[in-house]
């Protein structure tokens, strides 16, 4: 691939990356009374693609689309309220409720830590809930911060952020019985010595819901009949 060609896939990449923002501010509401923005920071985009399509490419025609694109759709965003900015361009509740979250583990963690050493929920350890949907929920800091970096924060998520602690707390527990039993089979007994790495593991399997998918599909399918 020549410089030429990687810096127009560039700037595609850009466009599309654009476009996709924009969308996702219209669907939050962003465009509800001002139709005439919305077009014309389309019609910017689509110009801007038309022009690195054309023989040949109008590298320099197109940057100064995005640009224009960038500056219409910045300039409606400043004019909504801070409310709407709070909610859809920076994720303000869902920051809200994971570090309320995260300083209510840390609150349990450090005042019940026997407690959740020691007792169990349906026969299985309360510290890989408490871990895994631990891991949840920095895992949705993490998610909130890309997202809202590239201004491709949807307000359909919110659902997602509310049960990231959920899910992490179950593909916890789930990644503990994985463990358990791989344990059990390989050595014979059920004595584990040390369970930092099996906290690590829940925690790592509520980080990562796509990773436990993946490790819960790999036993599904050991274990398959037929």
């Amino acid at each position: 691939m020549s410089e030429n060609e990687r810096i127009i896939n560039e700037c595609k990449d850009d466009l599309d990356d654009l476009e996709t923002s924009v969308q996702n501010a219209n669907e939050n509401g962003l465009f509800k009374e001002d139709y005439d923005s919305y077009k014309k920071i389309v019609e910017s985009i689509s110009a801007a693609f038309n022009d690195l399509s054309a023989t040949p490419p109008k590298l320099v025609d197109a940057r100064e689309k995005y640009s224009l694109a960038c500056y219409n759709l910045n300039k409606a965003c400043d004019l909504e309220s801070f409310w709407w900015r709070f909610k859809y361009f920076y994720g303000g509740p869902a920051l809200v409720y994971l570090i309320g979250l995260f300083g209510f583990y840390l609150f349990l963690w450090f005042q019940f830590q026997p407690l959740i050493l020691n007792s169990n929920v349906l026969w299985i350890p309360t510290w890989s809930f408490f871990w895994g949907s631990l891991g949840g929920i920095l895992y949705g800091f993490w998610w909130l911060w890309q997202h809202c970096s590239q201004r491709k924060f949807r307000k359909p998520w919110y659902i997602w952020y509310a049960l990231l602690p959920i899910m992490g707390a179950i593909l916890g527990a789930l990644a503990y019985l994985i463990f358990v039993a791989g344990f059990v089979a390989a050595t014979g007994t059920s004595a584990i010595q040390s369970q930092e790495f099996i906290m690590l593991l829940s925690a790592l399997s509520g980080f990562s819901a796509r990773w436990a998918v993946k490790m819960l599909e790999s036993v599904a399918n050991m274990i398959k009949v037929g």
